[in-house]
């Protein structure tokens, strides 16, 4: 049996440092700090943005998950879009991203949402059998031109 030895919270200013990584990880690119956080202190004052933090029991934080809330003009219902979320490489085979998902969900089921949606890389299979266990299906599929 697997002790859970983390905590889920709210996201904080202090949380800055480890979403920036997180997201240039996931993302494999850079991303100026300074104009990163302009958008998260945005983002933490939004009341339609929902931002965790997993962290273990020495408070070091081991995963996050942006998403943000909105109305869809389709059902009329809010819907809930996550945005960005990650795991710690070394704490990736632990479910604590079950964990967090599952806080999301609740919440969501709390706000009233109808659905949660996310959008995953062509080439993450590993996230997309993470959504699939969660019964997520594939509904459409996302173009995009740089511009």
């Amino acid at each position: 049996m697997l002790v859970k030895n983390w905590k889920i919270r709210k996201a904080i200013v202090n949380d800055l440092n480890y979403f920036h990584q997180s997201i240039e990880q996931i993302h494999t690119i850079k991303i100026d700090v300074n104009v990163f956080y302009e958008q998260f202190k945005k983002k933490l004052k939004n009341k339609n943005c929902l931002l965790y933090v997993i962290e273990n029991t020495i408070g070091s934080l081991i995963g996050c998950i942006c998403c943000e809330k909105e109305e869809s003009l389709l059902t009329n219902k809010p819907i809930i879009q996550i945005k960005e979320f990650y795991i710690s490489p070394v704490y990736r085979k632990l479910n604590i991203a079950d964990d967090l998902f599952l806080y999301v969900y609740e919440k969501s089921i709390k706000l009233g949402v109808d659905k949660i949606e996310v959008l995953c890389n062509l080439n993450s299979t590993t996230t997309q059998n993470f959504y699939s266990r969660k019964k997520f299906v594939p509904i459409k599929k996302l173009y995009a031109k740089s511009i």
